[in-house]
């Protein structure tokens, strides 16, 4: 179904030129039926491709040939489509309709966030009233699991991780440590050092607790899913530069002020959720798995 629709379309974008005037014969690359590929209509196909791709096709003439018998072959699978009226049948037509609106709301979507300019001043002043957020730790840690085979495996895993955080505490390596003792087997390659960890990354309760921590500071255990995690701090609390998060703002600020616009027009087109009709599929989906 989709490569059908992708064949009409790609016919579209060469355009169906039969009851046009016909080309100067030294513009033409090719002729399929009626229709003309002009070396115009060419160029234009090689501009949508991507760097790499263009790069390739135009790397030699074998190369760019290869590329036109490309673009005739779809022609010609258009043409035979057409001919056989797959473009008159209920399901093109559907797909054909929902195509052409969410080209249409992509299209909006695309000038709207042209419109959405953000200039350095705005973007530096989020920066600076936020700057918290941003907040970043270089730590490593130690992760103990819940041993289902355990009676209890809660208690069990909680014992392990304290007995662990304790000798870490009293001096012994935390590389060493993790080493041996934690279950995740990335970090424990590296000795538990896990990077940078950004605010947010847990819960507020252990985040609160871990942007407080100094350098060499080693934390209780935290109980989290599946187990129980040991983090050290290996650096102070930090705030990266500007121009490492820049982007990140930007990218940020201009989703709410999208998002502001969208539910501006969601009141103004008075949108209505039925949620308990949405429970229900929900349920009746569960039910088949």
């Amino acid at each position: 179904m989709k490569t059908v629709i992708l064949l009409i379309l790609v016919g579209l974008m060469f355009g169906c030129n039969e009851s046009e005037k016909a080309p100067p014969e030294a513009d033409i690359l090719a002729k399929v039926g009626p229709e003309y590929i002009t070396k115009d209509d060419f160029n234009k196909e090689l501009d949508k491709l991507s760097f790499k791709q263009k790069s390739i096709y135009t790397s030699s003439p074998e190369k760019l040939n290869e590329f036109l018998q490309t673009k005739i072959n779809e022609k010609v699978l258009y043409n035979e489509a057409f001919r056989r009226g797959i473009q008159n049948r209920e399901e093109i037509q559907n797909d054909l309709e929902n195509y052409e609106r969410k080209l249409i709301a992509k299209t909006l979507g695309k000038e709207l966030l042209e419109e959405l300019v953000l200039n350095q001043e705005e973007i530096k002043e989020y920066y600076d009233k936020n700057r918290k957020d941003y907040e970043r730790i270089d730590i490593s840690k130690i992760f103990v699991r819940l041993d289902m085979k355990k009676d209890n495996p809660k208690e069990s895993a909680l014992k392990k991780a304290e007995l662990i955080s304790k000798r870490a505490q009293s001096g012994e390596s935390f590389e060493e440590l993790a080493i041996e003792f934690s279950d995740d087997p990335v970090s424990k390659k590296k000795g538990g050092k896990a990077g940078y960890l950004n605010r947010g990354r847990f819960p507020q309760d252990i985040d609160e607790v871990v942007f407080t921590l100094n350098k060499g500071d080693i934390t209780k255990p935290f109980e989290v899913d599946g187990g129980y995690l040991i983090i050290k701090a290996n650096k102070e609390v930090e705030l990266p530069p500007y121009g490492q998060v820049e982007r990140n703002i930007r990218s940020k600020l201009i989703n709410e002020r999208l998002l502001n616009y969208i539910n501006s027009l969601r009141k103004e087109w008075e949108v209505q959720v039925h949620e308990d009709r949405l429970e229900e599929i929900s349920k009746s989906e569960s039910n088949q798995k």
